[in-house]
């Protein structure tokens, strides 16, 4: 709908659904401070919420909607062709309005064209107000029939990710989906081991064309092999876990 500005009042409500497109910037204000089940989600079809080259495609936020279920945000975002100047700014504020409550589970899907994702990742991990809690991290690389390695210069490589040392001590869990074994995926494995000294457990799915080659595979798992206390498991595209020559994949 054609709708500019949406206002709620309800004290006593315990139950909230909203599922948006927005075509253009929308005010929301909502007051309903008895809410115990919200399930938010939020599509835009405009492309002024960028960081970088990464541009917001949806943002979903549920809390408590089924019994045990941890409070969870979903963030889609894919690759674009052009770069928006002072973006970061502007996604981060997007973020932060629907964060009604601090979500334990985190789950990412990228279209990243074979993009570097670790600036956008780690840009999103270090907003610790909302993100310092989070329990699991799902990272899923979605595939793309235009996928292929960027070039060393870039504007998705922002110079300084990879040294970049951010506070994920609630971090127990992650899983990436998709991996395809470049370097720029490696770093990001690093990076999130030094990062996340709670670390507990860490899946990697490899794609069709990495499950082909065995030279990402023996890099992840000398990075396993450097965190031995984190049960770490490496799984082909055909759900199949690999195994080193000389070490399971634990």
């Amino acid at each position: 709908m054609g709708i500019d500005t949406v206002d709620l009042v309800a004290p006593e409500l315990k139950q909230l659904t909203v599922s948006l497109k927005a075509h253009r910037e929308v005010n929301i204000s909502i007051l309903a401070p008895m809410v115990e089940k919200l399930s938010w989600q939020w599509s835009y079809t405009f492309d002024t919420i960028k960081f970088g080259l990464w541009r917001l495609v949806k943002l979903r936020l549920q809390t408590a909607v089924r019994q045990g279920q941890l409070p969870s945000l979903h963030i889609h975002a894919r690759i674009t062709s052009s770069i928006v100047h002072g973006e970061a700014e502007n996604s981060t504020q997007e973020i932060e309005k629907y964060m009604i409550a601090k979500p334990s589970v985190l789950e990412l899907h990228l279209k990243t064209k074979g993009h570097v994702f670790g600036a956008f990742v780690f840009h999103l991990l270090g907003m610790n107000r909302f993100f310092g809690s989070t329990r699991r991290l799902k990272v899923v690389l979605l595939w793309s029939a235009f996928t292929q390695e960027c070039p060393p210069d870039c504007a998705c490589d922002h110079p300084d990710w990879r040294s970049q040392t951010i506070s994920l001590t609630a971090l127990e869990e992650l899983e990436i989906n998709g991996f395809e074994g470049y370097d720029h995926e490696i770093d990001f494995l690093k990076l999130i081991f030094k990062c996340a000294p709670m670390l507990k457990r860490m899946l990697v799915c490899l794609s069709h064309e990495a499950s082909s080659r065995d030279d990402g595979c023996t890099q992840i798992h000398n990075i396993f092999r450097e965190y031995s206390s984190v049960e770490c498991y490496l799984y082909l595209s055909s759900g199949l876990m690999h195994v080193s020559d000389d070490c399971l994949s634990t």
